[in-house]
């Protein structure tokens, strides 16, 4: 299994008192205050899980994508639908 290794800092949160851990330096941020610096050794997935993960993820995107589009045709549909219904309006 591979391993890769992280430089890690450790903050508080100031405003809302809690701690994180970030792999970037955020001391130039106002509400974190720098408690500590470690390192993070991180065993890395297979490639072939990795690739797994990415198409999860893209078949995800591509879901909320169509779902939007899915949306914007009903909302145009309805448009037209109103657009059409004015000129029926009590005529006969």
């Amino acid at each position: 299994m591979k391993t890769k290794q992280i430089k890690v800092f450790l903050y508080k949160n100031t405003k809302f008192e809690f701690e994180s851990v970030s792999s970037e330096d955020m001391s130039f941020s106002n509400d974190y205050m720098l408690l500590g610096v470690g390192t993070a050794t991180i065993d890395m997935l297979p490639d072939t899980d990795v690739a797994q993960n990415y198409i999860d993820s893209l078949e995800k995107s591509k879901q909320k994508v169509l779902a939007y589009c899915q949306l914007e045709i009903e909302s145009i549909d309805d448009k037209i639908q109103s657009l059409l219904a004015i000129g029926h309006d009590g005529v006969e």
